[in-house]
């Protein structure tokens, strides 16, 4: 049986380069958001099923499922599209830079409305923690929600340009060229 053996050059890829990281966090993150999507469209399911089929909730969880299932499919397609730009397949690489593109605006626009919506956020929450001078562990929730908005606004904030860096990064062509084409 013959081996064939593909000759590629030695320096082809070598060395530390922070586009990779980007992508392996990127694809970590897809994975993590499948699960969480996937979860919660369980949950939903469960719920829709105890509900009468004509109830307005029933209509509301099945409007929130959809939006989980096509959550879900863009960060499973966002995985297969970090799975082949680590394994350097050459389709993957534009189709990256798309999305990456994309994901920023939507990052954008999804902070933009959360930033929008801070101060009626910080009102309730203000008038709530004023309210509860003997519930310790309701103070904590409410504290807990407020640091996880922040958390939640600052992540949004990073992301915008460290997706726009990665993709004109991918773009470049020292980067282009550690690309293959199927044969």
């Amino acid at each position: 049986m013959a081996l064939m053996i593909r000759a590629e050059p030695v320096s082809r890829g070598r060395g530390f380069a922070v586009w990779r990281v980007v992508v392996w966090l990127l694809l970590l993150l897809a994975a993590f958001g499948c699960v969480q999507y996937l979860n919660h469209a369980q949950l939903l399911w469960v719920q829709r099923q105890a509900l009468a089929p004509d109830a307005a909730p029933s209509a509301a969880l099945r409007d929130m499922l959809a939006w989980d299932i096509a959550y879900l499919l863009a960060a499973f397609a966002l995985i297969v599209l970090c799975a082949g730009c680590i394994l350097r397949q050459a389709w993957a690489r534009p189709a990256l830079r798309v999305a990456a593109v994309l994901l920023a605006l939507w990052m954008l626009a999804s902070g933009g409305a959360m930033l929008e919506q801070w101060p009626a956020f910080e009102r309730a929450s203000t008038n709530a923690l004023d309210q509860l001078h003997g519930d310790a562990v309701l103070r904590q929730a409410l504290v807990h929600a407020r640091r996880s908005y922040v958390a939640a606004l600052v992540l949004k904030g990073v992301a915008v340009p460290v997706l726009l860096w990665l993709s004109w990064r991918l773009g470049v062509p020292a980067v282009r060229a550690q690309f293959r084409h199927r044969r």
